[in-house]
């Protein structure tokens, strides 16, 4: 009981003992599974971007360059003059800029204004070795604008020594760009999808571990009245099957509590007013007795049925009283047969004044002292119950049937009645304490029989069978 009363105590308050417990949410677990991969997503991604866009400059600079060193060749090697409007259009073809001059160093023809031309061509620049070939570009600042400049010397053309080739810098730059910005953006987006998905996923998780916490929160608080809605055939939905059951578990273990508490408290207020009617009995009974002896030509029959009546009371009250005792009586043993006559003779005026048969059979295979019991007292006081019960069921015009029979060491007692049967809302209840059918009963009479049944090694069921309510009494016989 001590148990019972901790650990309604434990859970009787939200603010007290479930508060001790409850902690502060520092690290969502939404976090701990988004975080790592977000960042382990974005650093390759960033990385195989980076990696991506760097080798297209690369490859953008390297065919550029592959393209004007091409043309700068061509024109190197040729035998005709190399004229402004030659020079013209292989701008057109490379994009690029050209200055051409001769021995001496003097302007001969340019793509340029000739006085950009000639601001260029006094720019101090690097000397390259004659390669044959497109050298190197040279960053140059003419005029605060930045350029590229490359220059080839001629091979053949009597007119032309040196071809410089210039690309401005911001055009250069915007060529790095076109190829350079397109994998970036790839990665980008894909990064963001990454990170998007990778939230959906852990926030999605976390939601349904925010409801887990808040249910169980409610378990703890003994509210039991939804269950987690399960979905999916991952972990948590284990997890939430697993707290569904113990929800479950919890409510029954809070009921059985309740009704032990309840138990125990009717039980000691019954036994004590119990002891009390039985003592009133006792005294009733004695003065019955006391006024039969004085007076012989009373009304003897009127008083025989009052002391049967006070004798039936008193087994019910004894059977009330076995509930309560906490040291067990040594058991008397007896025999089931003499067990019934004597719940007959205490029942004969009830049966008789509702017009209700009772038929007491017992199987092909008695013999005397065949149906000996350990504890004569418990039982009669049980099959009195279970007989009574018939009775009220079938009343009036009803009948009553009681087979005894032998299975192997047990002894069955079937006690059957002839009426509606017992209701649908109680049916699969009616074995339990204060559960019963009848509006002015208290519900304690099977529980009583059923201890009864299982103290003797055996049970006690209940069945319909065709038109007949069937209790089976099922106790082990001694020998």
């Amino acid at each position: 009981m001590a148990a019972c009363l901790s650990f309604c105590n434990l859970y009787s308050g939200p603010d007290t003992v479930y508060s001790a417990f409850e902690q502060p949410m520092r690290w969502p677990i939404r976090n701990q599974i988004l975080m790592p991969f977000a960042l382990l997503q974005g650093v390759v991604i960033m990385i195989i971007s980076f990696n991506a866009s760097w080798t297209a400059a690369q490859r953008a600079e390297r065919e550029s360059i592959a393209r004007l060193d091409q043309v700068v060749r061509t024109l190197s090697e040729s035998r005709f003059p190399v004229q402004s409007s030659v020079l013209e259009q292989m701008k057109g073809l490379s994009g690029a800029d050209f200055i051409a001059t001769d021995a001496n160093g003097i302007l001969t023809a340019s793509t340029l204004h000739e006085t950009r031309a000639l601001s260029i061509l006094s720019t101090p620049r690097a000397t390259v070795p004659d390669l044959g070939r497109l050298s190197e570009f040279q960053p140059v600042s003419v005029a605060g604008e930045m350029w590229l400049i490359g220059s080839v010397q001629a091979q053949r053309s009597p007119d032309l020594k040196e071809l410089l080739v210039l690309i401005p810098e911001s055009e250069w730059q915007a060529i790095r760009n076109e190829v350079v910005f397109p994998p970036l953006l790839i990665g980008g987006g894909t990064l963001l999808a990454m990170v998007g998905l990778s939230y959906m996923i852990a926030a999605k998780l976390g939601a349904r571990l925010d409801r887990m916490q808040r249910h169980v929160g409610k378990l703890a608080t003994m509210e039991f009245e939804n269950l987690l809605p399960v979905s999916g055939n991952d972990e948590l939905t284990s997890l939430a099957l697993s707290i569904n059951r113990m929800a479950v578990d919890l409510q029954r273990a809070t009921q059985l509590i309740r009704m032990s508490e309840r138990t125990t408290l009717i039980t000691q207020v019954a036994g004590g007013l119990a002891h009390q009617l039985r003592n009133s009995i006792t005294g009733a009974r004695m003065a019955i007795q006391l006024q039969m002896r004085r007076s012989p030509n009373s009304d003897v029959e009127s008083l025989l049925v009052a002391n049967r009546q006070l004798s039936l009371t008193e087994n019910q009250i004894r059977g009330l009283l076995s509930l309560t005792r906490d040291v067990q009586q040594e058991p008397l043993p007896g025999q089931i047969d003499q067990i019934l006559e004597t719940i007959r003779d205490l029942l004969e005026p009830q049966f008789r004044h509702s017009a209700t048969g009772l038929e007491i059979e017992f199987s092909a295979e008695h013999v005397p002292n065949s149906l000996a019991v350990a504890d004569a007292e418990q039982i009669q006081s049980a099959l009195l119950n279970l007989i009574q019960n018939a009775l009220e069921a079938c009343r009036p015009s009803g009948q009553v049937r009681v087979v005894v029979s032998l299975i192997e060491d047990s002894i069955l007692v079937d006690v059957l009645d002839n009426g509606p049967g017992i209701a649908d809302d109680v049916k699969g209840r009616i074995f339990e304490p204060f559960v019963t059918g009848k509006p002015e009963g208290i519900g304690l009479g099977l529980t009583l029989a059923a201890q009864v049944a299982e103290s003797a090694d055996g049970r006690l069921t209940c069945e319909r069978v065709e038109s007949w309510t069937r209790f089976r009494f099922q106790i082990r016989r001694i020998r």
